[in-house]
């Protein structure tokens, strides 16, 4: 019989919806699982995400909730109702061309030239492609450690942020953020998300970037919505290149 951990049993009080619990699986019989239901949610009506079992995770969707590290499941269920509205999913496109325009402020104050020392010329190299979920492994390890997937009962992908508000810190985006972006690039690429843990968010892409341009712009969109994406690459050209022909974003906030 699996135990789980007190902190796992929290988390099972917040999720209210069917989930799988995974002490301590493969990636492959993580991964097999995740598939099975992300075909079987077309036809019931939700959405898997991959949620790791993480109390930095836990205390930011509780504050995000109610300011406190404590949870009543009556606020959850409120706050879920309350941002599951069309009012919280627009202006995607507006919302990142504000925060371009404040990355584009703070190159100039680091006397920086954005067009050229951040964005760059367009380089693509075969071994950054990304065709599979990363952001749920450990670190160190490079293995997965518990977590759960969570089968969230939402209409639309961009409301799983309705359900899992992880943002709302330092750069990390505000619920209504992520879900406005999180919209207008599900209506662009088919954009999912699919992996959710404190500091970390991973999209599934269903239409996946083939050429140069779209991926420029979309590296510099990317930077604005998380501006600790760079730390991976040495210009915005970089990150553009990987994103030809890759099906998962990959998304961190320090």
């Amino acid at each position: 019989m699996v135990v789980m951990s007190d902190l796992a049993k929290n988390f099972v009080e917040f999720f209210d919806c069917e989930y799988e619990y995974f002490p301590n699986n493969t990636y492959e019989e993580i991964m097999e699982k995740f598939e099975k239901y992300s075909k079987e949610g077309k036809e019931k009506g939700y959405f898997p995400v991959i949620v790791t079992v993480d109390e930095a995770l836990l205390e930011s969707l509780s504050f995000n909730i109610s300011d406190d590290e404590e949870f009543n499941i009556e606020d959850v269920r409120d706050y879920r109702k309350r941002y599951i509205s069309s009012i919280f999913s627009e202006g995607g496109e507006n919302i990142l061309r504000d925060l371009i325009n404040i990355r584009k402020t703070e190159a100039e104050d680091d006397e920086l030239s954005f067009s050229e020392e951040i964005v760059g010329e367009f380089e693509e190299t075969e071994e950054e492609k990304l065709n599979s979920p990363i952001g749920f492994l450990n670190y160190d390890t490079n293995k997965p450690e518990e977590l759960f997937i969570v089968k969230v009962p939402v209409k639309n992908p961009w409301e799983i942020f309705a359900w899992f508000p992880m943002g709302n810190w330092n750069e990390c985006p505000s619920t209504s953020e992520h879900m406005a972006i999180s919209r207008y690039w599900f209506e662009k690429f088919g954009a999912v998300p699919i992996t959710i843990t404190h500091d970390v968010l991973e999209y599934k892409i269903e239409k996946i970037i083939t050429d140069k341009e779209t991926a420029m712009k979309t590296a510099v969109e990317m930077y604005g919505y998380c501006p600790d994406v760079d730390q991976s690459y040495e210009t915005l050209g970089q990150l553009a290149g990987s994103l030809i022909n890759s099906s998962v974003w990959y998304f961190w906030w320090d």
